[in-house]
């Protein structure tokens, strides 16, 4: 549909050349998720669209304190540092524009899929998808 692919193109063109930093650096991925019309969310909800187990513990983070670290970079920063601390706020404010309650839900443990996700105009859930591994 139109909303899906304006979705698509503007969190797409926001998360361009950005890498999820932590132990691994990870790109961002367009999510879309249309509800069935029962469908309850909540975040086991997001652990069964990413294929987990229901009693995979997920955490609900806010959109900028999950993105905190990615948009304040040490002081001294090189300058590629800054431009992209500043590139994570752009990203933070798209989402933040197209979605409903954007949040952050990280599944599992180590080896993280992290939804940066939020209701559309629509009723279905949509936004970004990437990893971040934490030992």
């Amino acid at each position: 549909t139109v909303e899906i692919e304006k979705l698509r193109q503007e969190l797409q063109t926001a998360s361009k050349g950005l890498l999820m930093l932590s132990e691994t650096d990870a790109p961002f991925e367009f999510f879309y998720h249309q509800p069935i019309s029962n469908e309850q969310f909540n975040p086991d909800t997001v652990a069964l669209w990413d294929g987990q187990e229901s009693e995979t513990p997920v955490e609900t983070l806010p959109i900028d304190k999950f993105l905190f670290r990615m948009q304040h970079p040490p002081s001294g920063a090189d300058a590629q540092a800054r431009a992209l601390a500043e590139q994570f706020k752009l990203l933070q404010d798209k989402l933040q524009e197209l979605l409903q309650e954007p949040k952050a839900y990280k599944i599992g443990q180590v080896n993280m899929p992290v939804y940066l996700i939020g209701r559309t105009e629509s009723g279905a859930y949509a936004g970004l998808k990437t990893v971040v591994v934490e030992t």
